[in-house]
């Protein structure tokens, strides 16, 4: 899309500047306009979602245009993403689990495994976000009060049912980013979700995704997203969530 605009702006320029000053305002003219237009579609599209009842009909819309969002900001601030082992993915429903190194953690993921429609359980804060919270809610991201254990139940209850019906969702059993890089102690609660939606667990390892804030729009970062393993259902079935923790844990701590 980024560069969808650029060619479009360049195309302006070339049509209507008569000199190399007017190419260089019609260029930026058209390309800010273009981002106007694109913020403008996102906010109306916001105001058709409903917070608390978002409408699964509509998911693959608004996954959409967040993919066309994060593919811009991504190329617009050098931001490069590399999935290793999508062959491993399963074909239906799945949750996946990871490390949570950075704010982009979803952003990448979501990116990086666009063809799969993968959502994420977010925290409630991030649905209060102006326009783009109620985006997130209609692409199907479901929303995670930490401080409400009888919420966070009903949450993966949504969580089972989105599975059971096909969809990939993604949570991250750390609750919070990691400051360090180290793991977190895990809040072995979601590992339910996998339980109970008789679904495969698939365990995807981040890494370099701290960086981008640091070095977004200044110099490349390659953010690499590995798919560590899939546990089937059979394999987890009749261990307990601490178990199913540890071993993720084991998982993603392997070199």
């Amino acid at each position: 899309m980024l560069y969808l605009y650029l060619a479009l702006s360049l195309a302006v320029a070339a049509v209507f500047a008569h000199s190399i000053l007017q190419g260089l305002l019609f260029f930026v003219g058209a390309f800010l306009g273009l981002l106007l237009l694109h913020v403008l579609v996102l906010a109306l599209a916001s105001l058709f979602v409903d917070k608390k009842n978002p409408n699964p009909k509509f998911f693959p819309f608004y996954r959409k245009l967040i993919i066309l969002s994060v593919g811009p900001m991504l190329q617009a601030g050098r931001v490069r993403v590399e999935l290793v082992g999508a062959e491993k993915l399963p074909a239906s429903g799945f949750l996946l689990v990871g490390n949570h190194r950075s704010d982009f953690d979803p952003i990448t993921a979501m990116w990086a495994l666009r063809k799969r429609g993968l959502t994420f359980v977010t925290k409630k804060e991030n649905v209060d976000i102006p326009v783009g919270g109620r985006i997130i809610v209609g692409s199907g991201c479901l929303s995670l009060d930490r401080s409400d254990d009888k919420q966070g139940l009903m949450v993966i209850r949504q969580a089972v049912r989105r599975i059971r019906a096909g969809d990939a969702i993604g949570i991250y059993p750390e609750g919070t980013r990691s400051k360090t890089g180290e793991l977190l102690p895990f809040r072995v609660g979601c590992f339910k979700a996998a339980q109970w939606a008789k679904c495969p667990l698939v365990v995807l390892k981040v890494e370099n995704s701290e960086l981008v804030e640091k070095n977004f729009l200044r110099r490349k970062t390659t953010v690499r997203l590995t798919v560590k393993a899939v546990l089937p259902y059979d394999e987890i079935a009749d261990m307990d969530t601490a178990e199913i923790g540890e071993r993720v844990r084991n998982i993603l701590l392997e070199a």
